[in-house]
């Protein structure tokens, strides 16, 4: 009908490579294509348009298995609202494995998938990289989830190339967001109450009582309360390797318990004056257990591709964007 939105699809999926004849051996994978979705010009819409997403109707539409719709919708889902983001036009084209067992039918994995719209394409690679990295990447190489992973540029240089938006440092330059250094770590200091020479291992920033305090990294808190010359002390715990003490407090965060998990940047107190401190500020200290590497050289960078693999990756991405291209200049079919 004019005006209806109209699905494509091709005609079959096509195989790349043949099944094992024989119903009593292990069948071997099929390598099928499919591309399927809305004419641009096309509008959603009718008494059920929010019941059933455009996308999931065009995967019944063709046929394609459930299991690979849902793998599809788990690949994107941090990029894509299936309920909302394809009303107006797109084009899903994937490649992906069956295999049929005394004859029927099985879905596998999706190797290869791209989502076009008139605003943007996005694409997913399968190319498993080792036990505990994620299987799926974009074609430059990074992790489609864009999942954070704790790096050390001194062992890794490699994420030193990383594009700015992924990757950040695994600690904030200061706990406080405005404030004056009054004195910084040193191994010997003439302490201003006690009158003697003692070292002093963090850094004293001066702010007016009440400023708050923020956890410098995500981590574990290990101690709330009082201890000796911190006056109100909160101890964190972070990456099993770190800890980060903010002493002299007034107050600690509502709440805040020995257990507790914080974010970066979480505020977890007030500056004060308690304990051993001649006027409002935060002392904080940052320790780090033997054999760690300095704290201010790990930063948060998404999974990609090893150097050592990014040719085979981009071998792997042509072969299938030849497979995208095979699926488009097959006869597509209007599915009324």
């Amino acid at each position: 009908m004019r005006g209806m939105p109209w699905r494509f699809a091709l005609a079959a999926a096509f195989s790349f490579c043949q099944a094992v004849a024989s119903a009593d051996e292990p069948t071997e994978a099929i390598v099928e294509v499919v591309a399927f979705g809305v004419e641009a010009d096309a509008t959603v819409n009718g008494p059920n348009s929010g019941a059933v997403s455009p996308f999931f109707a065009a995967t019944d539409a063709v046929g394609l298995p459930e299991a690979l719709a849902l793998q599809v919708g788990d690949l994107f889902a941090e990029t894509i609202d299936f309920h909302r983001d394809l009303d107006r036009g797109y084009v899903c084209t994937l490649v992906y494995e069956m295999t049929y067992p005394n004859g029927m039918p099985k879905a596998g994995h999706i190797l290869a998938a791209r989502i076009e719209t008139p605003e943007r394409r996005l694409e997913a690679y399968f190319f498993p990289t080792g036990e505990g990295a994620p299987s799926y990447f974009d074609d430059r190489g990074l992790d489609i989830n864009r999942t954070p992973r704790l790096v050390d540029p001194a062992r890794e240089p490699w994420v030193e190339t990383l594009v700015a938006e992924t990757a950040t440092s695994a600690f904030r330059r200061s706990p406080l967001e405005f404030s004056r250094v009054t004195s910084l770590p040193a191994v010997l200091r003439f302490h201003p109450i006690l009158k003697t020479w003692r070292a002093h291992r963090g850094t004293d920033y001066g702010a007016a009582i009440g400023t708050r305090v923020r956890a410098t990294a995500e981590g574990v808190v290990g101690f709330v309360g009082e201890r000796g010359g911190y006056g109100k002390l909160v101890e964190l715990r972070h990456f099993g390797r770190y800890t980060s003490r903010y002493g002299h407090l007034s107050a600690y965060a509502p709440d805040l318990a020995v257990g507790d998990t914080v974010s970066k940047g979480q505020v977890i107190g007030q500056v004060g004056m308690t304990g051993l401190a001649t006027g409002p500020h935060l002392h904080y200290e940052l320790d780090a257990d033997p054999g760690a590497g300095r704290p201010d050289q790990l930063i948060f960078a998404v999974w990609t591709v090893p150097p050592e693999m990014k040719n085979q990756f981009q071998s792997r991405v042509a072969e299938y964007r030849r497979k995208f291209a095979y699926a488009h200049r097959a006869n597509l079919v209007r599915l009324e």
